[in-house]
This record gives C-alpha cells, sequence and structure tokens, in this order.
C-alpha cells in the first residue's frame, strides 16, 4: 500500500490553521474576559468619613 502523501499534507495543513485559529480565538477570549472582570462602574455613593483631615 503506497503513502498517499497529497492527503497527508492536507491533513497536516488543515491542522496547523485550526491550530492557528483556535489559538487566535483563545487571545480574543482571554481580553474580553479580563476587560469584563476588570471593570467597575462608578457609583454615587460617597464615604460615610469623607474627612481626609483625620
Amino acid at each position: 500500500m503506497e503513502i498517499n502523501w497529497l492527503i497527508i499534507s492536507a491533513i497536516v495543513i488543515g491542522v496547523v490553521i485550526l491550530v492557528y485559529f483556535l489559538i487566535k480565538q483563545n487571545k480574543k477570549d482571554r481580553k474580553k474576559i479580563e476587560e469584563e472582570l476588570n471593570y467597575t462602574k462608578k457609583s454615587d455613593e460617597v464615604e460615610i468619613n469623607d474627612d481626609h483631615n483625620l
């Protein structure tokens, strides 16, 4: 049985493209999650003890 290099090379190229896409998507998702977790909404509440001269 002869090795079909065309099929093997197509599979290898497909795997490389898939890995590249997954790494790229992972970086986007990580950046998005970091932005969501670091987001703090400014509140209108004021501290009870506002005196800075303590």
